[in-house]
Order: C-alpha cells, then structure tokens, then sequence
C-alpha cells in the first residue's frame, strides 16, 4: 500500500461530490484541487462552472501539478449524452521534485475519497483539448 502524505480536505470531498450534479445545460464543468505544502492538504483551488479548453489550458500552472476534476459532456454515436467525471492528474515535468512527490503520494488518496477512478496523466497542458479527453474516454467504453 502506498504511503499518504498529504490528508484531503473534507470541503474538496464535497465539492468534488456536487461536481457529480452538474448543470446539464453546460459543456464542462472543472475543479482544480492543489496542494497547501505548508499543511500538507488537498485543498480548491480552483472552480469554473463553464470554461474552453483554452482558458482551463491557461490557468493550470507551468510547473505545478494540480488534480482536475472535469465534468465532461459527452456524445455518443447512438445520440445519447452522457456526463462523466473525468480526473486528469497534471503532473508537469518541470515540476519540482518535492511536489511531484506529494502529488504521487497522494493522487490514490485522493481517486480513493473522492470516488473518481481511472486518472488520466497529463504531463503537457498543451495537449489538453477535446481530442485527448474523448481518447482516453474511448479507451473505457
């Protein structure tokens, strides 16, 4: 079992759980949990109730890693909707070693409390567009 470094404030918890609710009317929803290395705790950092790919591209830091939590509409080829919690676990290379450790350590606890499975690694936020969420989508269904 990996060890914890970092607890996971019960506040994230419960945001995370009314991300599960989202807005039917809106594309994506995105939370963005980070760090306090000076507690050692997962807190928010961050909440948009619609955002481009662009802009949540622009507010993820060049060299600190962050959990997102994305609300994802999604279509099907058979038409339906659906609207699954995707978990990106952004973890830039030139990131410091120290946070990447925490991170590391902590990103089981935090799929674990928060019920979100499957975390996608994002390493380059470049690469983060409507392309790549429907690929690693599609690797599940």
């Amino acid at each position: 079992m990996a060890s914890v470094t970092c607890s996971i404030s019960k506040g994230v918890v419960e945001d995370v759980k009314r991300c599960r609710l989202n807005d039917p009317n809106a594309d994506r929803l995105v939370y963005i949990a980070k760090i306090d290395e000076k507690t050692n705790t997962v807190v928010k950092d961050e909440q948009f109730d619609s955002i481009s790919f662009e802009e949540l591209v622009e507010e993820l830091p060049d060299n600190m890693p962050r959990y997102v939590v994305l609300s994802y509409r999604q279509r099907h080829p058979d038409g339906r909707v659906s609207f699954p919690l995707v978990f990106i676990y952004y973890l830039p290379t030139t990131a410091r070693p120290k946070s990447r450790m925490l991170y590391a350590s902590t990103q089981q606890a935090f799929s674990k409390e928060t019920q979100l499975s499957n975390p996608y690694m994002l390493v380059d936020k470049e690469q983060l567009d409507q392309e790549w969420i429907e690929r690693h989508l599609n690797k599940f269904s």
